[in-house]
């Protein structure tokens, strides 16, 4: 191939990459703020072909997701957008894409702030596995909790209400079972869940009622990375799975 053949290759392939990117190019420029040029130039020169038409898939779904919600979006700071960006193109398990697609129309919505810097990394190192395993212990402990604290005062019957039962709401056997050690040990490392009943007391002593050698609960930064996983219209409902 000649040099002449190289560089009419090159000017095709730039041509492909800027027809992909054309359906998004309103996306990208409400997302990226000042930052737009540079994301135009991360996807288009740094990435293959291949890759930016995942990174078109996931913006329009994203455009998609935060219409249906009804939400306006605003530019997301780079430190979030672009390790959004990254890794979502990377995504080929739907579930996970799904999330993506949460993290960033949350990142970018204008009515609250529910994305920490640190949940794009928790995100890339979960399996879907995981991540339905931490939607479900959600759900029972906190939307599901009375029908939770239920279940705690028929397995202890002799627990008096007082000793914190309203906090202490720990995840059931049933969905503790349902995933390997190895992967509830992963959670951990995260700090998605933990072995000790928080918040702490105002007092500085730890509040923990039940065995922690045998229970679980979702942490604060748990409960937050779910939340940041889902989408919420401008109603507040949300999606999520019955427990």
């Amino acid at each position: 191939m000649t040099p002449d053949d190289l560089e009419i290759a090159k000017e095709m392939s730039k041509e492909l990459v800027k027809q992909t990117l054309a359906p998004v190019q309103e996306i990208v420029r409400e997302l990226s703020g000042p930052a737009a040029t540079e994301v135009g130039l991360m996807l288009g020169d740094t990435l293959r072909v291949w890759r930016v038409k995942r990174e078109v898939r996931y913006l329009q779904d994203v455009k998609e997701a935060a219409s249906k919600a009804g939400l306006k979006l605003k530019p997301v700071v780079p430190r979030l957008l672009f390790p959004i960006l990254d890794s979502a193109s990377l995504e080929d398990d739907e579930d996970l894409h799904q999330r993506w697609v949460a993290l960033l129309t949350n990142a970018a919505r204008t009515d609250s702030d529910l994305v920490l810097p640190c949940f794009p990394d928790i995100l890339r190192q979960l399996t879907s596995e995981e991540a339905q395993f931490l939607d479900r212990a959600y759900d029972e402990t906190t939307i599901y909790a009375e029908r939770r604290r239920a279940e705690i005062r028929a397995n202890n019957p002799n627990l008096n209400v007082s000793d914190g039962l309203a906090t202490a709401m720990g995840i059931s056997g049933r969905i503790i079972s349902s995933l390997p050690s190895l992967k509830i040990e992963n959670l951990e490392r995260l700090m998605l869940v933990t072995r000790t009943n928080l918040p702490l007391s105002l007092d500085d002593k730890i509040v923990n009622t039940m065995p922690p050698a045998n229970h679980l609960y979702v942490s604060e930064l748990g409960k937050a990375f779910v939340l940041a996983c889902r989408i919420s219209n401008v109603s507040g409902g949300s999606e999520h799975r019955e427990a």
